[in-house]
């Protein structure tokens, strides 16, 4: 499939990216990951040649997943093989043969409706169908990563009245536990990870930002109190009593 994409017999195409891009431009001791040999030189065909030779091609670039949207674990200090995101290796302006720019559609794992919802818009753009997929400034479609994980938290109550959770068997707020909810955008506690159901503080699990660029290096330590004190919030004025008269 990748040579027919690079020899133009499928054209047009959609390259979605799944992973971090090891860099042996920047990292020259091995060979990271590669698909496949050239078999001019024998030697690996890398992933990065691959993008290389194909995001040009390409009608749109999409990367899925933290890994190939931010880098991710892999691109944490310290990693071996130069591993990125597919902005920070194409550039964060770069835009495909029709204009469009990277999509990203982050998370670790990536919310499935996610991944299908932004295809499907981009196969409606194609077709003349839908206007430019409108991204944020971290390459995101909008209508997905416009609202924080607190926004859609079932826990967001006890956050505006200032109840947090200091133990991990309290139905109140984990910010105090270190949950990153309140500045970090995700859609997942509101739609859920399938059918519906879960999303990671509905379920009893801090949001530690993997939906964000700099995740894990910028958002570490977890369960650490210091993003309780960034995010909080000033408990709200006690509700009115009714009476009956």
């Amino acid at each position: 499939m990748v040579l027919q994409g690079e020899r133009g017999e499928i054209d047009p195409f959609v390259l979605v990216v799944e992973g971090s891009i090891p860099n042996e431009s920047i990292k020259p001791e091995g060979y990271w990951c590669g698909f496949g040999d050239n078999p001019e030189t024998g030697q690996p065909i890398t992933t990065s040649e691959w993008i290389d030779r194909l995001a040009p091609k390409a009608l749109a670039v999409v990367a899925i997943g933290t890994c190939a949207t931010y880098g991710g674990i892999h691109a944490m200090a310290g990693n071996p093989t130069g591993a990125m995101g597919v902005p920070d290796y194409l550039g964060w302006d770069w835009k495909s043969q029709a204009g469009i720019p990277i999509v990203c559609v982050p998370g670790c794992p990536i919310q499935p409706d996610n991944f299908s919802e932004t295809l499907t818009y981009l196969l409606y753009q194609a077709a003349g169908a839908a206007p430019m997929i409108p991204l944020d400034d971290k390459l995101r479609p909008t209508w997905l990563f416009g609202a924080t994980v607190h926004e859609g938290c079932d826990r967001a109550g006890y956050y505006e009245q200032g109840q947090f959770a200091l133990t991990y068997d309290s139905p109140k707020c984990l910010v105090k536990l270190g949950c990153w909810g309140p500045v970090v955008k995700c859609n997942v506690p509101k739609r859920g990870w399938m059918n519906g159901i879960g999303g990671c503080p509905n379920v009893g699990g801090i949001c530690i930002a993997c939906t964000m660029p700099g995740f894990p290096d910028k958002f570490m330590p977890f369960m650490d109190e210091p993003p309780a004190r960034r995010c909080r919030a000033a408990p709200a004025a006690p509700m009115a009593r009714w009476s009956a008269s």
